[in-house]
């Protein structure tokens, strides 16, 4: 947050220094309405421990901060004048600077390579933790079976009843992620969940008897859980069960191309930027930051990156910026820069100050006053 109050407040100081920013000197002769005029800058007097700025321009735009505690404000718009009352809003950012700026370019590296692999490996766990939740440890469990194992049989005995016992708890598990993979999922309900995830544990609780009972009679068996969507690998225990069908292979991240969001500084990974890359040949590959700063794609050195087109979902908005880039086989990575007023949200609807003299006068009655100062 205090990186974003730096920000605006070196861009709010900058206008209200800068020539068009101050209010002009009411020359002789001017009427009486333009010299009691509020266009100016401000400043908050009165309030304790609290710091804000106001700025009215010309052209009928406002700049406004507040700063106390931890809390940074920020809004910019348009102001009117109506009686004695100045009105600011609505709160409408001016697109004195764009969204997106591309920055310096870099050759793809072993840095690219390994977050890219770390950011697929990510979303694999994501999409298995989504779609086969039963696997996740921590969730609720149903009222397992009760039914204690047999004891004080003979070895062979013990171990073939513990073979029947996991071949029907093994047909209750199948069962239950049979139930569980062909449910709703755009409700609520967490049954069948709940029931598949007690259906697994009673059979690992099975296989544990059994594996026992096979070295008590000296015998050995061979068991693994029934077979399950390949994505599902990822939260199983038994991971070499399903590595021969595992969904698809990695992609070939020894090349490729690329977006860091303000890279070397702290990363905005908040930010779900999606990428678009264009070649000289006509082709395209997309990427998306998923929120961890960067977004790469799989691309062979010899394909020539010819533009970038970038677009950021904020708030319900869409803000978007295509870059043509240099011809140059090197390039492969941009830094990208942001204008975080964006992530900003309005801080009032409107804000109603009354003019008295040289000074603004909350027109709620809230303490304090904003001084003109220039």
């Amino acid at each position: 947050m205090h990186n974003i109050a730096t920000y605006l407040t070196a861009i709010f100081s900058a206008l209200v220094l800068s020539p068009a920013g101050l209010a002009q000197e009411t020359a002789p002769g001017e009427t009486d309405a333009a010299a009691k005029s509020p266009v100016g800058s401000y400043r908050l007097t009165g309030v304790m421990e609290t710091a804000s700025n106001l700025l009215l321009e010309k052209d009928g735009t406002y700049k406004w901060e507040l700063i106390v505690g931890g809390l940074d404000l920020y809004s910019e718009g348009n102001w009117t004048q109506t009686g004695g009352q100045v009105i600011l809003g609505p709160h409408q950012f001016k697109r004195d600077m764009p969204v997106f700026v591309l920055g310096q370019s870099y050759r793809w590296d072993n840095e690219e390579s390994d977050a890219a692999f770390d950011a697929e490996n990510i979303r694999r766990i994501n999409r298995a933790k989504w779609n086969c939740a039963f696997l996740t440890d921590g969730g609720y469990f149903s009222s397992s079976d009760d039914t204690p194992f047999p004891k004080n049989l003979r070895p062979e005995e013990q171990f073939d009843a513990g073979v029947k016992i996991e071949r029907d708890r093994y047909r209750a598990y199948e069962k239950a992620m049979t139930a569980y993979f062909a449910r709703d999922r755009s409700g609520t309900d967490d049954d069948l969940e709940i029931a598949a995830r007690t259906a697994k544990l009673e059979w690992e609780e099975a296989v544990a008897f059994l594996a026992e009972s096979g070295r008590a009679a000296g015998k050995t068996m061979q068991y693994q859980p029934p077979p399950m969507p390949a994505e599902c690998l990822y939260l199983s225990a038994d991971k070499t069960g399903y590595s021969a069908n595992e969904n698809g292979s990695y992609a070939n991240w020894s090349e490729g191309v690329g977006i860091w969001v303000n890279r070397r500084e702290y990363p905005d990974a908040r930010l779900n930027i999606s990428a678009e890359f264009t070649f000289a040949d006509g082709s395209k590959e997309r990427a998306n930051s998923y929120e961890l700063g960067f977004a790469l794609a799989s691309a062979a050195m010899q394909r020539q990156l010819q533009s970038i087109k970038l677009t950021l979902l904020h708030d319900g908005k869409e803000y978007s910026s295509q870059f043509d880039v240099p011809a140059d086989f090197n390039a492969r990575v941009y830094e990208v820069s942001v204008d975080r007023r964006v992530f900003i949200k309005p801080p009032f609807a409107e804000l109603r100050l009354n003019m008295s003299g040289d000074k603004l006068l909350s027109a709620d009655g809230s303490r304090g006053y904003y001084a003109k100062t220039r």
